[in-house]
Parts: structure tokens; C-alpha cells; sequence
């Protein structure tokens, strides 16, 4: 494996995360866990005052002789037998107190004391959260009213009214508001569900706020019977970009409302949390999931058999660090346009390399900007620092949401809100104690900008010098400075001990990924196909293998890329599907292989729509890759491997043997004088 200077921190790494944020690690859970289980929470992660219960009954007791207690209280009434087990007993458990609750099965035996056969201990908490995200963000702006609910009845959770509402699928291919749900229109169509139910196409819809988060799923409900036509299984979707929060987002209630996955029968559900431009913070993503997931579960009184993953560039990111370092949350994932986390540093080395090609940098002609920036478009690195560059900058990047007055300003306001990636996620940063800000990871010291395009000849050694003599880095505040970017090492230590940096160390090689990607590699946008290889190559460095990870690629037009993302659901629903089946006692990496159906390979899909098996290997010749090349990174040209999960490089002294090029004694001093500590060392260690 590749090391970073940090290698001692990395055998720390992700799942350090679910242990203290995670795991049952408190006494709450424990009892018998054989009889009774919660189905809708984790027992230590109840919210809201209730949650969905299985009791299983020994077969030496009598149903009619169970007797089931909240706290002391009976709630025997509350539960029914399982349609497809009759000594299983679910029900919703309601009235929970915060804080502990004891829930007991026994045998009512008249004559004698009754005889306990089950135990389970629940924690509850506020609907309102947090569970493990830490403490709310400040300041926070409600916009309930812009997700289509009321104004907040309180501006610290920006909790309001929860809204049911009722939609049919109309004969012209649109959603209609359904006023009563037991009506059936004229124009009312029906669908033939995954699972080969035909019922009415009848939609409820439900809206309210759980964790500060506007959420919204939807289901079928033919005759108005909430869950009348589900096939039992939840697509669950995520937004993109990478905001810095201090607002509630904004999320239509129809966003929910998609024709693809309803009328298949699945459940969909999304929240405003959830949305990566809202708030870059993956942590609180999964505990917002988590929760929502929750109240569908007792929404509907039954968990799914699976949940699949779906989203996009923040969207995607989300998928792989939530899947990475809470597992079990997500069962199956479909990232696209994907990002691997959030510890990207192209917005960053973009925005400093436009600056020296539009100043002392000018003379680099078109083709050697490329060079240096191992993109495929001369746009990509402008689009990166136009787009996302802002988000190391503390006065820059603030939503609109965030009125200016609440904002940071070092001379006028140095205790406002700071928007950056790293303030809004200071729960897991922690605070430098020096300046009160949250500790950054920032930092390219010894990196060679450009040491690909040298080698190759592109550009020359006093280019080279000059590039890197001048590219600078930022200071605390993400203002562009002569020196480069020093990261703080205690926000190092946690990149790697929080999961900051996706290795595949936790979850991630347990569950099936098929990245289907749209190609926009040459055309201006940050979307660049690199990324796809380096988490495949992240799981072969770190576990061993990638064989959970598929690649597909398609180009940027109907007839392509709505071939493969119809594809992909179907294949995923089926990859999950065989996994449910699988009763073996294999370990999880390997019932995800087991399971794969024949379609789960690498593949594209040219331009006509039509499929090219071929697999997605970053020195490949085969037709998708000429189809459709990737590009790199300016790291990569830098001299960083594929995989690698370096944020601050080991540094070795210069050696100008290692260049290809000659260096005359006048430019091997500069070069030394560029790279005092030494330079960026990848190597193998």
C-alpha cells in the first residue's frame, strides 16, 4: 500500500468513526436479543417516541399467554402476528420516554410469577436530533416554507406541521394532487409493480422535518392504503455539490414524485440534509438518513429488504463515505458523475493555477496548461475554481441563505460564521486552539505542479521552476498567499481516524457499487471520469480486491445515458435482490460477489444507445476507453499514484536524477530553493 506521512494514522482510519459515533457502545441494546428485535433503529438510536418491534415467541409459549411491557406498561395490544410467521409478533411501540426504556416479553402464567423470555433496552431521543453528528450549527436559517411546508414553529430545529399528501399518475403521463385517495379519476392509470402486482397508480406523499431536515418520501398507496403496492425495498437519493451549510436547504416536495422508480413499486425518499450543496457534511448526511429511514420503516410497519443508494457528484460522495463508515445504512450503491470524499484538492490547486497562468504564468500556451493540469478540457480547472474553490475561502463561501451581517469578515465581523468545508464540519475538525477556527487539512508542500508535463517535455525546466516558485497556496482564511498551504497535523490525524478520506477500510467492500457515469471528460465541466478508477483502485490497495465495484460510462445524450441509468437500477435491484436470497454463512464481501447477475460487469454505451461490454482499466485499449478517456488530476501530473489517499505528502530530498531532464547548477539551486523540506515522495514503502 502507498503511505502518506501519516502511515502510522492510517491503520486508524475510517472505521474509527463508527466505533464512537456508531457502535452500540453504551449498555442500552443489550438483553435478549433472540426475542425481541427493533426493526426501524438501532436500539441505542430510537428518535421521535417510538419505533417498530419484532417479538419472536419460543414455541414452549402460548400466543394467547404473551404479555408485552414498555416500562412497565402493557402494550400486548399494540402487536399482531407477522403475515409470514405466526410466532413473530410486530408492533409499534409508541410513548417511549427520553432517555432509557426497558421493553419485556414474558408468559402470563396465572398461578405462578410470569416467566420473562425477552428483554431489550431502547434509547430514545428527540426527533429533533443530534444522535452523533454533534451539536447544532450556528447560525442555522429555516426555509420550510421553500420545501413546501409551513413557516417553522421553532427556529432552533426549524421544525413544522408534517404534510400527508395524494397524487395519482395521470393518463397523460403527469402526477395530479389526488384529493381523497380512495378516488379513482377517469384519467387515473394503473402500474404492474417489480414484483408483478398490478394496482391502482395512487401516490402518498409525506413532508416534515426530522433532524433540522426537510424530508419527503413516497410510496404507493392504491385505495388510499399507504403501502399498497410496494415491493418492499426503499431507493433512497442524495444530492450533489458541496455547500457549507448554516441553512436549512430547500427540497420540492415532488422531487420524490419519480415515475422510474414509483410505478416499480419501490419507496423513494430524499431530505434536504441530504443534498451535499446544502451542507458538505457526509456525517450528518448519514445521520439524517438514518433517522428518515426510521420513520419510513414505521411509516409503512415493515423494513425493507434492502436499500439502494442514488446520486450524483455530492450525491455520489455521500454514498461512498456513508457506506464506508456506517455500514449498514445503505445495502447496494449507484454513484454517478462520482467524487471519492470530500478531501479533493483540484478546487484548491485549480484556483492557484489559474492564477499563475493569468499572471506570471501567461506564456504557457493552451496545450502546456493541459499538460499541467492532466484534464481533457482547458475549461475543467476553471469550472472547478469558479464553482468550488470557494469552499476554503471563510468569507466566500456562504450560501445566499446566510444573510451577510451573520457572516465572518476578519476585520468587521471575525466571529461571524465561517464558510468553509472544514467550519462546517468543526464537529469532526475540532478547533485549532490558536485561532478558535476549525483545523484544516490543506496542504500541497513539495508538490511538483507540473512534474509530468516536464518529463515529457511539454514544458521546460525554467518553466517548471517558475510554476512552482510562484504557485503559492492559501492562508488560514483561503486567501492565495507566496507560501504554500501548511495542514494543521492534529486535522491530518483525524482525516484519517474520522474517515475523511474513503480507503475502504469500513463498509465499502461489503456492499455492491455500479458507478454509471455520463462522460463529459472533454467538454467544461468538474465531472472528470478519473475518479471512478481511483475508488476502484482504492478498494484493490486497501482490501484486496474491487471485484464489488462496476464501472460504466456513457455519453452525454438521451439515447446513451438513459439506456444506462435504466439499466443500472434494474441491475443493482437484482445484485441486491440475489444477496437477500443468499442464506449462506459467507462474509458479506463475499455474498456480494456470489450475487453479482452476468449484467454486473464493465461496460458503455456508445452514442446510439447500444451496450459494449469492455472493462474500465486505466491503461485499457479497448473501445470504451477509446470511447470514452480519462483524463487526471493536477496531482496526478504532480506525481501522485491513482489510488493514492495522501493529503500531505512524505517529503525526500531532491535528486535530480529522478527529473529525465538536465538541469544546469544555476536551475538545480533554484530547484532546491523552491523545495527547501524536499519534494513530494509516492513512492513504495
Amino acid at each position: 500500500m502507498r503511505k502518506a506521512v501519516l502511515a502510522c494514522s492510517v491503520a486508524l482510519l475510517a472505521l474509527a468513526m463508527a466505533g464512537p459515533a456508531w457502535a452500540d457502545d453504551d449498555d442500552d441494546d443489550r438483553g435478549h436479543h433472540d426475542a425481541i428485535e427493533a426493526l426501524s433503529a438501532k436500539p441505542s438510536y430510537v428518535t421521535g417516541g417510538d419505533v417498530l418491534v419484532a417479538v419472536d415467541v419460543p414455541r414452549h409459549v402460548s400466543l394467547s399467554r404473551v404479555e408485552i411491557e414498555l416500562n412497565g406498561d402493557d402494550l400486548t395490544d399494540a402487536f399482531s402476528p407477522s403475515a409470514d410467521n405466526a410466532r413473530r409478533l410486530v408492533g409499534l411501540v409508541t410513548g417511549l420516554r427520553l432517555g432509557r426504556n426497558e421493553l419485556t416479553a414474558s408468559e402470563d402464567r396465572s398461578r405462578g410469577r410470569d416467566r420473562e423470555f425477552g428483554e431489550l433496552r431502547l434509547r430514545n431521543h428527540s426527533i429533533d436530533g443530534p444522535l452523533f453528528s454533534g451539536p447544532y450549527q450556528t447560525p442555522f436559517i429555516c426555509r420550510t416554507t421553500a420545501s413546501g411546508l409551513d413557516a417553522p414553529t421553532n427556529p432552533v430545529t426549524c421544525s413544522a406541521p408534517t404534510k400527508v399528501s395524494w397524487f395519482y399518475r395521470a393518463t397523460n403521463n403527469t402526477f395530479k394532487p389526488l384529493a381523497n385517495p380512495a378516488d379513482r379519476p377517469a384519467d387515473l392509470v394503473q402500474t404492474t409493480t417489480r414484483s408483478g402486482e398490478t394496482v391502482d397508480y395512487v401516490v402518498r406523499l409525506e413532508s416534515g422535518v426530522i433532524n433540522r431536515s426537510v424530508y419527503h418520501w413516497a410510496v404507493l398507496a392504491a385505495g388510499g392504503e399507504t403501502g399498497n403496492g410496494w415491493n418492499d425495498r426503499l431507493v433512497y437519493e442524495f444530492g450533489g455539490g458541496c455547500g457549507t451549510g448554516y441553512h436549512q436547504g430547500a427540497l420540492s416536495p415532488t422531487s420524490v414524485l419519480d415515475n422510474a422508480v414509483l410505478s416499480q413499486g419501490y419507496a423513494k425518499a430524499s431530505s434536504t440534509l441530504n443534498v451535499m450543496q446544502t451542507a458538505c457534511n457526509d456525517v450528518l448526511s448519514a445521520e439524517t438518513l438514518m433517522m428518515v429511514k426510521e420513520r419510513i420503516v414505521e411509516g409503512l410497519l415493515a423494513p425493507p429488504v434492502w436499500t439502494m443508494g442514488w446520486g450524483g457528484s455530492g450525491g455520489a460522495i455521500q454514498q461512498l463515505m456513508i457506506a464506508e463508515n456506517y455500514p449498514g445504512l445503505l445495502d447496494g450503491l449507484v454513484p454517478s458523475a462520482t467524487f471519492q470524499d470530500t478531501q479533493l484538492a483540484e478546487p484548491p490547486d485549480c484556483r492557484l493555477l489559474n492564477r499563475y497562468f493569468a499572471g506570471p504564468g501567461a506564456a504557457f500556451s493552451a496545450a502546456q496548461r493541459l499538460a499541467v493540469s492532466g484534464y481533457r478540457n482547458a475549461g475543467t480547472c476553471t469550472a472547478w475554481d469558479l464553482a468550488f474553490a470557494n469552499v476554503i475561502v471563510a468569507e466566500a463561501g456562504c450560501d445566499p441563505a446566510l444573510p451577510v451581517a451573520l457572516r465572518y469578515n476578519a476585520i468587521s465581523n471575525p466571529t461571524g460564521a465561517r464558510c468553509t468545508l472544514w467550519d462546517g464540519l468543526v464537529n469532526i475538525w475540532g478547533r485549532d486552539p490558536a485561532t478558535g477556527f476549525a483545523r484544516r487539512s490543506l496542504d500541497n508542500v513539495g508538490v511538483q505542479y507540473g512534474l509530468a508535463a516536464l518529463r515529457e517535455g511539454t514544458i521546460t525546466v525554467d518553466q517548471f521552476l517558475d510554476l512552482n516558485e510562484k504557485i503559492g497556496g492559501y492562508d488560514n482564511d483561503g486567501r492565495p498567499r507566496p507560501e504554500r498551504s501548511v495542514a494543521d497535523p492534529k486535522a491530518l490525524e483525524i482525516a484519517y481516524r474520522t474517515g475523511r478520506v474513503v480507503l475502504g477500510h469500513g463498509g465499502l467492500g461489503d456492499v455492491p457499487i455500479l458507478d454509471a457515469r455520463t462522460y463529459t471528460d472533454n467538454v467544461v465541466d468538474i465531472h472528470t471520469y478519473i475518479h471512478s478508477y481511483v475508488v476502484r483502485e482504492r478498494l484493490r490497495e486497501n482490501t484486496g480486491s474491487a471485484r464489488n465495484h462496476v464501472m460504466w460510462r456513457a455519453a452525454p445524450v438521451a439515447a446513451s445515458s438513459g439506456a444506462m441509468t435504466a439499466a443500472a437500477r434494474t441491475t443493482m435491484a437484482s445484485w441486491l435482490d440475489n444477496i437477500a436470497a443468499d442464506d449462506s454463512r459467507h462474509s458479506s464481501s463475499k455474498m456480494v460477489v456470489r450475487a453479482k447477475p452476468p449484467e454486473a460487469i464493465d461496460a458503455c454505451w456508445n452514442p446510439a444507445g447500444q451496450r459494449i461490454d469492455d472493462p474500465a482499466e486505466i491503461d485499457a485499449t479497448g473501445p470504451c476507453t477509446q470511447l470514452y478517456p480519462p483524463g487526471r488530476t493536477p496531482r496526478m501530473r504532480a506525481g501522485s499514484p491513482l489510488g493514492s489517499e495522501v493529503i500531505k505528502c512524505r517529503l525526500e530530498r531532491v535528486r535530480l536524477s529522478a527529473y529525465g531532464v538536465a538541469f544546469t547548477p544555476e536551475q538545480a539551486e533554484r530547484l532546491r530553493s523552491v523545495f527547501p523540506g524536499g519534494v513530494c515522495d509516492y513512492g513504495e514503502r
